[in-house]
């Protein structure tokens, strides 16, 4: 039996049975603890089946980053060398640093805005699961109230 033919049946269990004055709350607990614990670990399932492309993503950005970071540490070491003693030959060595310094700065803070925008746009969120659990508590009451 599949999803909603178990609710029609678990439904048609509830409205066959006594009254609900006439049950105790042990038998009206007892009845409905096995489809819980199946709405749950289906609940459960749904959420990690929605967070993975999430989390991929978010591994994806901070692989980037770090990616980001090593590239600017060696980058920053052979670059600034390289440059200082060019800009040496024309200027002093004191700005010759300092031009290099902010060129590197530029490059890098660009670096961690594209890696950061990524994690930005992430919707961490699992919409469906929230929906189908709010779907679920709104069908528990109906059937409480009857």
């Amino acid at each position: 039996m599949e999803g909603r033919e178990r609710v029609v049946e678990f439904g048609r269990e509830l409205r066959e049975g006594p009254e609900p004055s006439d049950r105790s709350i042990k038998e009206i607990v007892d009845v409905l603890r096995p489809q819980l614990q199946e709405l749950v670990a289906k609940q459960t399932e749904l959420a990690k089946t929605e967070l993975a492309p999430v989390g991929k993503r978010a591994g994806l950005a901070a692989g980037l980053l770090a990616a980001a970071a090593v590239f600017m540490l060696v980058f920053l070491i052979m670059f600034s060398l390289t440059g200082i003693y060019l800009l040496n030959l024309f200027l002093a060595i004191w700005l010759a640093a300092l031009i290099v310094s902010v060129i590197l700065l530029i490059v890098g803070g660009i670096l961690a805005g594209a890696g950061a925008s990524i994690l930005r746009n992430l919707d961490p969120k699992p919409h469906r699961t929230i929906r189908t659990l709010q779907q679920n508590v709104n069908w528990l009451k109906g059937q409480i109230s009857r």
